[in-house]
């Protein structure tokens, strides 16, 4: 494969998975929702960031106890207190991968 079809693919990758990740927010600004849909929607951020939690900060090891992974811990910190802040979950997503980032590139 040459450059130019492979950086046709990686570019036509990014775009068929940034469309269905994006535009529906960029959507919701325009629509009025129901007060009882903005209610529960506030609760969002809150339950993907326990699920997260539960999913990455426990580290099983076979026939010990499960520990706890530092790195995620640490990363969310900043994450939690702007979730906290702001209620902004794409801020929240991108604050939480960028301090993991820099804590997998340091550490």
């Amino acid at each position: 494969m040459n450059s130019s079809k492979f950086y046709t693919v990686i570019i036509l990758c990014t775009l068929v998975t940034w469309i269905p990740r994006i535009f529906p927010f960029i959507f919701a600004k325009f629509i009025k929702f129901p007060e009882w849909l903005l209610r529960f929607l506030r609760y969002l951020p809150l339950a993907m960031m326990t699920a997260l939690f539960a999913e990455n900060f426990f580290v099983v090891h076979p026939n010990q106890l499960p520990g706890i992974n530092l790195l995620a811990l640490l990363a969310s910190i900043p994450a939690v207190v702007l979730g906290w802040l702001t209620r902004s979950l794409v801020l929240v997503v991108v604050i939480g991968v960028v301090s993991m980032g820099l804590l997998r590139f340091f550490f």
